[in-house]
């Protein structure tokens, strides 16, 4: 009896220590992202024109041009990731609501001769910021938890 309860207990540490082992190797599998908060503002052309100028523009490492208008927004690049629905040309959030891809006749947040943003880098305006990752994805948030990240091939909208 003695020895068959010493095995139940050693056979229920060795369940438990794999059960963490597991888990630990699960948990680190995908680290998440840095939040953006984290990153450096970057400094450099992000305000054309003359003053004053309320919004913020800039591009990413990969092409994309984006902008953050004061107050929370408007927010948004234009261009959207491949799994973005068809016939939408661009990623728009406010802080009125989530973001959402839409489609637009004209550039909204293209403007010539600002900088590129750089990775691990960030830009704020008055209540919203976006910022590229290391991994080329580009992160914006506003007013009231709404955002999205976007990269060439997916898209978070929330």
């Amino acid at each position: 009896m003695l020895f068959d309860r010493t095995i139940s207990r050693a056979t229920a540490a060795i369940g438990v220590s794999a059960l963490a082992l597991t888990a630990g190797a699960i948990a680190n599998a995908e680290p998440s992202p840095d939040p953006i908060d984290q990153y450096p503002v970057a400094e450099g052309n992000y305000r054309p024109g003359p003053p004053p100028n309320y919004h913020v523009f800039f591009r990413t490492p990969d092409g994309l041009s984006c902008g953050i208008g004061p107050n929370g927004g408007p927010i948004g690049c234009d261009g959207v990731p491949l799994d973005a629905p068809p016939g939408t040309n661009q990623t728009f959030l406010t802080s009125g609501g989530p973001a959402e891809y839409r489609h637009s006749d004209t550039p909204t947040f293209t403007r010539e001769g600002v900088d590129v943003l750089p990775a691990g880098h960030r830009l704020e305006n008055w209540g919203a910021d976006c910022g590229v990752s290391h991994q080329g994805t580009v992160t914006c948030e506003t007013y009231g938890g709404h955002g999205f990240t976007i990269s060439s091939t997916y898209g978070v909208l929330w």
